[in-house]
């Protein structure tokens, strides 16, 4: 469940599919994008939760890749059909995710995109979804780049991405920041 204060502040008053024009700017200057695995913690009580709030709260611009909704939605709906996360609740967390990422900066599936996945992919070990939130990030040039999968984290700070690993086993906060 997502607590009311860990929403992050929105942009009011812009007409709904201007996610660009309305993105979410708060104090600090940090461009910070979030992969699916460490999005879903968001909206899921599992570990690396309060590390992901808090990066919220941190970040001036708020950026994901163009797929990563459905992923989310995906991870979701599977805690939802294991029976982990119960219908209230999931029907909760998905309009919340919906809402956040409407104020966010979706980077755009474009070639630029794709040429870096292709290098994320050549570089180390990934699957194509995770290769294009590298690739994102990379096109989007953010300050910090989060996730929760050790693989693509080290594929991100490979191609130099200052990277932080949620709920990486190297403290025991969870949380391992890769520096690039």
């Amino acid at each position: 469940m997502v607590s009311k204060a860990a929403k992050p502040v929105s942009a009011r008053g812009y007409p709904a599919g201007a996610a660009a024009s309305r993105a979410v700017v708060r104090d600090g200057d940090m461009r910070l994008m979030f992969d699916a695995s460490a999005l879903t913690k968001r909206y899921a009580s599992e570990p690396g939760r309060e590390r992901v709030l808090a990066l919220f709260q941190m970040a001036s611009e708020l950026l994901v890749a163009a797929h990563c909704q459905t992923e989310v939605g995906s991870a979701l709906l599977r805690r939802r059909r294991e029976g982990s996360l119960p219908s209230a609740e999931f029907d909760r967390a998905w309009a919340a995710a919906q809402s956040d990422v409407a104020d966010m900066i979706r980077v755009p599936l474009d070639s630029h995109v794709e040429r870096f996945a292709f290098a994320a992919m050549e570089h180390g070990p990934l699957r194509g979804m995770d290769a294009l939130h590298v690739g994102s990030a990379l096109v989007a040039r953010v300050d910090l780049f989060v996730t929760a999968d050790r693989r693509q984290a080290q594929v991100a700070r490979g191609l130099g991405l200052q990277t932080e690993l949620i709920n990486g086993g190297a403290d025991a906060s969870g949380m391992e920041t890769v520096a690039a």
